[in-house]
């Protein structure tokens, strides 16, 4: 949309009371944005409220960031001229010791290492009843869990989900509620606006930026874009740039209007309002801002013909100009009638909002009338009369319980706010950080000037100072001979005769005040440290073996409660652009790229519940940032958890369990229900045990009884047994030696027969054995006396047999010994 007539001449602020088709006017929304530039003023107004606070702000951060002007320090150790460049004689480093940098990055990483993330909460009546149904459901599942219990042990079949997951207590079960437990609404809101978050890269980009400006600045700007191609967009605006209505709220609840003033070429320009301006009102936009910020006029009338892309280009569009993007709240009047037809039936109608009851009317008329506010905005280019893109905004976020009310796109706070402007944490500490920067010069100064150690030399006794018959040393020489030799000879005693001291004297020299400087040094990084309330334990300067645990989570605490100011606007801007982005949400067209987007990707009911606003059904959410627990908080919660553990009071499941919430509240609760659950069931269990204990020792005397029962019978049974195998053993004995008596008994008397027959027969073989012995003896007898005979008369032969008998020579014992073996 294009400017009205160039001779439009506002004066203020344009009247907010006016119609609806007059705010609708380009006329309009040029006064208004006029009205906003001259009371902000822009970048060449070095008087401007923008101005000022541009100076402001740029200081801090450079002081943030270590990069601070040197003038003045140059200025302060000049010794010649102070007010005309440093004048210094010394060499030294004029670079700022980076103090406040490190504790900046100390603030800004402990507020995003708590790792906030949005929790969309229903709070509407419907939500409210679905939460009821929700509750009394898991009560009822609470209640029957051992029945569940059994009927999954008997048929297998789960009812109401996984029986091990249902709580075992109703203030277990509040606790699982309360964390766990999302309405269908609730869900749909939470992955939306998780989705869009990491769409724009928000936690890891903007929000690090808003909060490194929260405590450099002291307030922090996002901008919430509907973008037809992007989507729903969050976008980081740079707080000097930012301009608003006047408040003293440091949450800017109450702001009327809003911009952002930005420096952009006259190419992107073109980009973005198009065809809403003809060349020559570029061009015309161009000659004005041909002396502004830097440009070349030269090029303004400069032009060539582009074959690739077949258009002219011209040197202008080069050109850098102030842009001024803007919106504010207006109150728009609805005028609705009560109208009694011809049947007497009463209507509702909606008149618009110049509407105006007819006089002299047949049937009876009531006008009633509705506030509504709506947001217009535009952007303006500055020093000129041309504006585009100006209009109602749509798509403009609500309550559908307070549908009166609107917001703007913008989300600010900011901490200690007075006079328009921010009081930040490093603009508290400038004074100190150049008094610290200061002393640090004043030490290298010192250094500087420091001489080394040296010697005080007395000519007049080292004069006439002979040694051997090379004369007089001159007192040059006995000075060489000192440095080589580290002996130095003189004359004791001067010309008058009287005694004088030894004519060369050591000069210790050091650095001057160099304590009272340090000390100087510390005494400012000091009072840095109570402005900031970071302390040596907050960041981790001090080792832990210096002060004792209690002292140092006082210590922690009562930094955290020096930077809460910070942490508390850095959270609430949080959780503005997470309202803002659900009920953008919320009023969705169904039939926009945008919608079919997040239907692709949270699912096609998710979107439809989120975007039930045509059946008044819209969900009114209230979201709360949830964030990590503090490290104290942590280690309070570890340590219950560590002594439960070592009292068996807990599990390692519960344990895990606890740790993964982030409310420490929550975590808290959790532990004492799962610490009483896990003592009932050691009482549980120990009771069991002694029951157990009682029975075993029942069953085990009953045991031992039936055991020595069974002992004495089993010994009588034995003693039995052995009675009655002794008896047959002695029947079986005294039967088995009756048998051998017998036998022997006939033995022997087969024996003695035998013996007796063998004795005859025997001796009457013995009496035969000696007659033939007696016999053959006397054979051989007559059988060697023939043969002597004859062998002596020569006149009878040998006897027949004698030579057989005489070989055959038979031992009588022999004989005697095979007649008994046989």
């Amino acid at each position: 949309m294009t400017n009205g007539s160039k001779n439009y001449k506002p004066t203020g602020f344009p009247d907010p009371l006016c119609s609806e088709e007059t705010k609708r006017s380009s006329g309009y929304g040029l006064q208004f944005a006029k009205a906003v530039m001259n009371q902000w003023g822009g970048h060449q107004d070095s008087s401007s409220l923008y101005t000022k606070r541009y100076k402001k702000f740029e200081k801090d951060r450079k002081y943030a960031t270590g990069n601070q002007d040197t003038t003045i320090y140059r200025q302060l150790l000049n010794s010649s001229d102070p007010n005309n460049g440093d004048g210094s004689m010394l060499n030294l480093d004029f670079t700022p010791v980076p103090i406040l940098p490190k504790f900046v990055r100390i603030v800004v990483n402990k507020i995003l290492s708590q790792s906030p993330y949005p929790n969309l909460e229903a709070v509407d009546p419907l939500s409210s009843s679905e939460k009821d149904q929700e509750k009394r459901k898991t009560e009822m599942l609470v209640k029957t869990k051992k029945q569940l219990q059994k009927v999954k042990e008997k048929t297998g079949v789960e009812i109401g989900g996984k029986v091990e997951d249902i709580p075992e207590t109703l203030e277990e079960a509040e606790i699982f509620i309360g964390s766990n437990i999302k309405s269908s609404s609730e869900i749909a809101a939470q992955i939306a606006t998780n989705l869009t978050l990491t769409w724009s890269d928000f936690n890891d980009q903007i929000f690090r930026r808003n909060v490194n400006d929260m405590a450099t600045v002291g307030m922090a700007v996002v901008k919430r874009d509907n973008d037809p191609n992007y989507g729903i967009r969050p976008r980081y605006v740079d707080p000097v740039n930012f301009v608003h209505s006047f408040t003293e709220d440091p949450n800017f609840s109450d702001l009327t209007y809003a911009g952002e003033i930005r420096v952009i070429t006259i190419q992107e320009l073109k980009r973005l309002a198009g065809d809403q301006f003809t060349e020559e009102q570029y061009k015309e936009i161009a000659t004005n801002a041909r002396t502004k910020f830097n440009n070349d006029a030269a090029k303004l009338h400069q032009t060539q013909f582009d074959r690739n892309s077949n258009r002219n280009i011209y040197g202008y569009d080069e050109f850098s100009i102030e842009v001024l993007d803007f919106e504010f709240v207006s109150v728009d009047t609805m005028i609705f009638e009560d109208k009694e037809n011809r049947y007497g039936n009463k209507n509702f109608f909606y008149k618009g909002y110049d509407y105006k009851k007819p006089e002299n009317s047949v049937f009876s008329r009531e006008v009633s009338k509705m506030n509504n506010e709506v947001v217009y905005g535009g952007v303006y280019i500055v020093g000129t009369d041309f504006m585009f893109n100006y209009g109602k905004k749509t798509n403009i976020p609500k309550n559908i319980y307070d549908i009166s009310k609107a917001k703007m796109s913008y989300s600010v706070t900011a901490t200690n706010l007075s006079e328009m402007m921010p009081k930040s944490m490093v603009d508290s500490c400038i004074g100190f950080a150049d008094q610290l920067q200061i002393t640090h010069l004043k030490i290298q100064q010192a250094v500087a000037k420091a001489k080394p150690d040296g010697i005080i030399i007395d000519i007049e006794g080292l004069e006439n100072v002979q040694l051997g018959k090379g004369g007089d040393l001159q007192p040059l020489e006995l000075h060489d001979i000192y440095e080589q030799t580290g002996v130095f000879y003189y004359r004791s005693k001067n010309p008058e005769g009287g005694f004088q001291n030894p004519p060369i004297r050591e000069i210790n020299n050091s650095i001057r005040n160099i304590n009272e400087m340090i000390a100087l040094y510390n005494h400012y990084l000091g009072l840095i440290r109570d402005t900031t309330g970071i302390n040596e334990a907050m960041d981790g300067s001090s080792p832990k073996g210096d002060q004792l645990v209690g002292v140092r989570q006082q210590a922690i605490s009562a930094g955290n409660n020096a930077i809460y100011d910070i942490t508390n606007s850095a959270m609430l801007l949080y959780k503005y652009v997470c309202s803002d982005v659900v009920k953008c949400l919320q009023i969705l067209p169904p039939n926009s790229a945008i919608y079919k987007m997040y239907e692709n990707a949270i699912g096609e009911e998710n979107v439809k519940v989120l975007t039930s606003f045509s059946n008044l059904y819209m969900y009114n959410f209230g979201v709360t940032v949830v964030k990590d627990m503090e490290e104290i908080e942590k280690q309070y919660l570890e340590q219950n958890i560590q002594v439960a553990l070592s009292q068996k009071e807990l599990d390692i499941e519960d344990a895990i369990a606890i740790r993964q919430l982030k409310d420490v509240n929550q975590a808290e609760r959790l532990l004492i229900v799962r610490r009483k659950k896990r003592i009932a069931m050691n009482q549980q269990i120990a009771q069991q045990n002694s029951q157990m204990q009682a029975q075993v020792q029942q069953q085990s005397a009953m045991a031992a009884s039936q055991a020595a029962q069974q002992e004495m019978q089993m010994k009588a049974q034995i003693d039995a047994q052995m009675k009655q195998m002794e008896h047959q053993m002695e029947m079986e004995r005294m039967q088995l030696e009756y048998s051998l008596k017998k036998e022997i008994e006939m033995i022997r008397a087969s024996s003695t027969v035998g013996m007796k027959m063998n004795e005859q027969e025997f001796k009457k073989q013995i009496e035969t054995e000696k007659d033939d012995r007696k016999d053959e003896r006397v054979k051989k007898q007559a059988v060697e006396q023939s043969k002597l005979i004859s062998q002596r008369d020569g006149n009878r032969g040998e006897l027949k047999g004698s030579a057989e008998a005489t070989e055959q020579q038979v031992n009588p014992e022999e004989m005697i010994n095979q007649i008994i073996g046989q």
